[in-house]
């Protein structure tokens, strides 16, 4: 793949994502585009999470999603 067509296929990095909804029904929110190329997506989730015990952390994760595990990617959204 040329730089020119990889410009026109990929997400760019720092791309604010409103949703990525995957094939197993697991739907990201808030996310931003690491890294985007012909095998997949990486995206960084920043989410809350508390223990058992009732500590809550924030925790920042980048994840990897194939392509052929993505049902939808949601850009922007705008109600009216």
């Amino acid at each position: 793949m040329t730089n020119s067509m990889e410009q026109k296929t990929s997400l760019g990095v720092g791309v604010k994502l409103k949703e990525v909804a995957t094939a197993r029904g697991v739907i990201y929110q808030g996310c931003t585009v690491l890294h985007s190329d012909a095998i997949g997506l990486v995206i960084e989730v920043q989410r809350t999470v508390s223990d058992e015990g009732g500590n809550v952390d924030n925790v920042v994760s980048q994840i990897l999603i194939p392509w052929a595990s993505i049902n939808h990617v949601v850009l922007v959204e705008e109600r009216t």
